[in-house]
């Protein structure tokens, strides 16, 4: 099956084919979101109180080794936006930027949704800013409005560096169609995974939901306004995780835009936040039913993961040079208007 290359948006570019003043300005807007968090991170390492009134949380080992990670995490942010925006960043392999960003849209997806929404109804109901709240008690109210609006901030900088990016390196996955991927010899095993996916998927949505409308079994600790929306965000991004992997293996009709995005921002949430909580978030508030819902999620986005790995690894098998498909490309490269397999 072929389809017809259709021509793809070009990231905005300046003389010379540097990149233009658009994308340089959010590349540095995003970095400049980091600084704050990072220098804050520093501080407390180094041994600082700045915004803290609990020192000795602050300096509990289980808190600074997730200072050491969150700082190695943020740091790693101002690399990945750099090499979305500079030409050397298509020279690097593609796993060494897709790992990084899948694993940052994860952590930072659910706090860029929920945030926002949560901070208005938790106002609208009355209870104050979620900086108010019994669990803010521990830092200063300007440290959650300078690391949360930070986060926002980056989130939607990753975001678009990294749409331009995409449509400059992978530029036809953005016009593919639902048939124009034909099955291939590990497509009964990625149908497999997307089930076995949706089942811990569905634990996560339905753990989330319950908490995210006043359920309190499972938790020593009442949720504010805020945190509920964010549980409701979760419980929605693992839906969307599990129902765009379905329907990827599926492939039934139309493009497979949506799904793929569905796919990725869904199974990196659950695996992100699974992950984090399993290493430096757990605590003696923690019960077994926060434990599972966190090991679900991870579990859950890892088969997502491993299920699309597979599907790319297949087609660049496919389009490699000496096989019957990359040979076809090979040729059809010399015209502009060639049809290009998939």
């Amino acid at each position: 099956m072929t389809i017809i290359a259709q021509p793809v948006p070009s990231a905005p570019r300046g003389r010379h084919g540097s990149p233009g003043a658009l994308r340089l300005a959010i590349a540095y807007l995003t970095c400049a979101a980091c600084v704050p968090y990072i220098a804050l991170k520093l501080t407390w390492l180094f041994g600082g109180n700045l915004g803290v009134n609990d020192t000795g949380m602050m300096h509990s080992t289980k808190v600074e080794v997730a200072n050491v990670i969150t700082f190695a995490l943020d740091a790693t942010t101002i690399l990945i936006e750099l090499a979305f925006t500079y030409g050397w960043g298509r020279r690097l392999p593609s796993w060494l930027v897709v790992v990084p960003i899948w694993v940052g849209t994860g952590l930072l997806a659910p706090l860029a949704l929920g945030i926002p929404l949560g901070t208005i109804v938790q106002f609208a109901m009355g209870e104050g800013s979620p900086t108010s709240s019994a669990g803010a008690s521990a830092l200063d109210p300007w440290v959650f409005v300078v690391v949360y609006g930070g986060f926002i901030t980056q989130a939607a900088g990753l975001t678009v560096a990294f749409a331009f990016y995409a449509k400059a390196r992978w530029p036809e996955a953005f016009a593919l169609l639902a048939r124009d991927v034909p099955a291939g010899p590990t497509d009964v095993m990625r149908r497999f995974l997307a089930w076995a996916a949706a089942v811990p998927m569905a634990f996560v949505v339905i753990v989330d939901l319950y908490w995210a409308f006043g359920g309190d079994g499972g938790r020593k600790t009442d949720l504010s306004a805020t945190q509920q929306v964010i549980q409701f965000v979760d419980a929605s991004l693992a839906l969307a995780g599990a129902a765009g992997a379905l329907a990827l293996v599926q492939r039934r009709s139309g493009r497979l835009l949506v799904p793929m995005i569905a796919t990725w921002v869904g199974g990196a949430a659950g695996f992100s936040y699974g992950l984090f909580t399993c290493l430096v978030a757990a605590d003696p508030d923690t019960t077994t039913l926060m434990n599972l819902d966190a090991l679900a999620g991870m579990l859950g986005g890892l088969v997502i993961a491993l299920a699309g790995a597979s599907l790319i690894a297949e087609r660049a098998a496919e389009r490699a040079p000496g096989t019957e498909g990359g040979a076809e490309n090979a040729g059809q490269s010399a015209s502009p208007t060639a049809s290009r397999t998939p």
